[in-house]
């Protein structure tokens, strides 16, 4: 994974981004900064604020192919939590027992598909949810909708986010809720895999303002969702690879194809 770090206007994200073979992510040095966003398709980086939710989402995207990550990020999860129980027993007096546990480290099987979970706040926004199969077919990409509020059923996203932290297959969870953004934040949090944002309502900061913890990378463009899955996925399936490849040489031989074109017509004008 490639973490961009390039203030004013991040081109260094942008462009790396459009060959690589591997994610990309920008966290630029000055914060807020909305060039890492505004990328055409086929730049594919996503976009993470604070340097401590960057290591974070590193951690989710190896954390099935490394033990030693794996239980580190289990680690950070739990200590985390406990925190927020602690202080809370000492405002109320009150003491619980908590809940959070460890999934032991299970290595993935090598022909394992890679699987993307589009998880949204609502059915109302079912036609960008079908655009993001759509994306995400185009790499060979298995994708699943699951409808699951933060805001109205938040002991159900907990439960979706638990089924997938079982997995026995390469997942990524695609955040797809609108207005206040809550749902990829609290996903992110206890997730074991990465989740990255691409809110029905296009540019939307909330999906980065998140606090550490809450590990959700950005990417506004539906069409870069696509690509940025088969880059986190090519190491591990050559079906994604062989896609990612033939999508970034398609793109560039439209570009130079485009340019021969216009020579032409200037040497005969």
């Amino acid at each position: 994974m490639l973490v961009g770090c390039a203030g004013g206007t991040d081109a260094l994200s942008g462009t790396a981004s459009y060959l690589s073979k591997f994610p990309v992510v920008s966290c630029p040095p000055d914060g807020m900064n909305n060039t890492c966003l505004t990328n055409p398709p086929g730049s594919s980086n996503a976009f993470i604020v604070k340097p401590a939710n960057i290591a974070k989402f590193a951690a989710q995207v190896f954390a099935q192919r490394s033990e030693e990550i794996n239980k580190a990020l289990d680690a950070s999860i739990a200590e985390k939590i406990v925190k927020l129980e602690k202080a809370d027993a000492q405002l109320t007096g009150k003491t619980s027992d908590s809940r959070t546990s460890s999934i032991p480290f299970t290595p993935l099987p090598a022909d394992a598909k890679p699987l993307a979970v589009i998880a949204a706040g609502s059915d109302s926004d079912m036609p960008h949810l079908e655009t993001l199969k759509k994306e995400l077919a185009k790499f060979k990409i298995d994708s699943e909708i699951r409808i699951c509020s933060a805001h109205k059923q938040p002991a159900r996203l907990e439960s979706v986010i638990a089924e997938y932290n079982k997995a026995t297959r390469p997942v990524m969870l695609v955040g797809c809720a609108g207005g206040t953004d809550a749902l990829s934040g609290t996903a992110s949090y206890s997730a074991k895999f990465p989740v990255v944002s691409c809110p029905p309502d296009g540019m939307n900061n909330t999906c980065l303002t998140n606090p550490p913890g809450s590990s959700n990378a950005f990417i506004v463009k539906p069409s870069n969702i696509g690509k940025f899955a088969a880059q986190l996925f090519a190491k591990q399936s050559s079906e994604v690879n062989a896609a990612l490849e033939a999508s970034i040489a398609e793109k560039i031989t439209k570009l130079e194809q485009a340019d021969e074109q216009l020579a032409k017509k200037q040497r005969t004008a």
